[in-house]
């Protein structure tokens, strides 16, 4: 095999791992865990002890499989994201990282996850998209959204609006209630007013899911053994799940068909914001891009190295 790079986003609730090889772009391998660095993190934003430990025994995890597959360290790029650019002790496990591991985290802004998500998600797309769309990507932090047209980015932004931030925030005995959402509403108003401005302005005409949450929205539509980069969701099936899963508690969800587990927890409150997007900004057609930051690192970073020997 060719020379492979190991790409592995560090989510606040999801670790990702993709291994590619170098020089062309397909899935060697492509590993997901749930390991929940920012539980614990979301009022104080510091690192609690046992998530460290869970982060560390992941990364152990990633750095076998890729050396397993013939990889080198050097062609290994974590990414920190939302939580570890917020913790006051990020620093400490930055270090703790390199120590135990040799793995250095590279730690990228709002602006920058964007981007990357951007350049993901137009490689998932089908050739000569021309429609005004918003891609949104959410995150157990922040989410990202980007509002573009053919080539050009229109508008841009992360919001500290994430699932696992959102439950801190808004929730009856640690979990998601119905009785929580015109707070839950309010708050997320004020906190989109800039990104619903711009869109109303530029008027998209697709919503676009960045992995993540939209896998399983795109699960529990039933489609067994479809993983495309990317394709069209059914908003009126997406809309009767959703309202069908909100009335249910915690330990109903995770047995919801097509569910994944550890999604079941913030899943009502990635599907809120879904929903109120859609509504907010007309939006009557949505698309599942399984492409995102680790796809747009690869194409952005990585990419230019194709022709080098």
């Amino acid at each position: 095999m060719s020379k492979i790079s190991a790409i592995a986003d560090l989510g606040t609730n999801t670790f990702q791992l993709l291994i590619s090889p170098l020089f062309e772009f397909w899935v060697v391998e492509h590993l997901q865990r749930p390991v929940g660095l920012g539980m614990g993190a979301m009022e104080e934003v510091t690192l609690q002890e046992d998530a460290m430990d869970r982060a560390i025994a992941c990364l152990k995890e990633f750095k076998q499989v890729f050396l397993a597959k013939g990889g080198d360290l050097n062609h290994f790029y974590a990414i920190g994201t939302s939580i570890l650019r917020r913790a006051s002790n990020s620093r400490e496990f930055q270090e703790r990282v390199f120590s135990e591991l040799g793995i250095r985290i590279r730690i990228i802004d709002g602006i920058q996850e964007a981007e990357y998500i951007y350049d993901g998600i137009r490689n998932s797309l089908p050739e000569r998209w021309g429609k005004t769309s918003l891609v949104m990507d959410i995150g157990g932090g922040s989410v990202e959204f980007i509002l573009f047209k053919g080539q050009q980015v229109l508008y841009r932004v992360s919001l500290e609006i994430g699932g696992l931030r959102l439950k801190s925030l808004f929730s009856v005995d640690n979990e998601f209630n119905l009785s929580v959402v015109p707070d839950l509403d309010a708050y997320v108003s004020k906190e989109m007013k800039p990104l619903l401005e711009a869109c109303r302005e530029e008027k998209p005409t697709v919503l676009i899911g960045a992995a993540g949450a939209f896998e399983t929205i795109l699960d529990i539509e039933n489609r067994p053994g479809e993983t495309p980069a990317s394709c069209e969701l059914d908003v009126p099936t997406f809309l009767q799940h959703k309202t069908n899963l909100d009335a249910l508690r915690y330990e109903e969800r995770v047995g919801y068909p097509g569910m994944k587990a550890f999604r079941a927890s913030i899943f009502p409150y990635a599907t809120f914001l879904v929903e109120k997007v859609l509504r907010e900004l007309a939006i009557n057609e949505l698309w599942f891009s399984s492409y995102s930051l680790k796809e747009g690192f690869w194409f952005t970073e990585l990419q230019s190295s194709i022709n080098q020997p």
